[in-house]
């Protein structure tokens, strides 16, 4: 869990890129609804890694203040 601490932050500026990137794809594709479909498909499921690590760096950062507390 440390290690992963360490790292969350870079994994969730990583996702806001992609997420960032695939909404300016998705605007540059506007007219090819395949594309378009299969990009919004990527971004949505970038969205929930967002959200669930997120949820994590939380977690993680209680279980860090409670550690550093004692």
């Amino acid at each position: 869990e440390q290690k992963e601490f360490e790292t969350i932050e870079d994994d969730i500026a990583s996702l806001e890129e992609k997420i960032a990137k695939l909404e300016e794809d998705i605007l540059k594709n506007a007219r090819d609804f395949v594309k378009l479909s299969e990009l919004t498909k990527e971004k949505e499921e970038a969205e929930c890694l967002l959200e669930e690590k997120i949820e994590r760096y939380i977690y993680l950062s209680e279980l860090n203040e409670k550690i550093l507390a004692q």
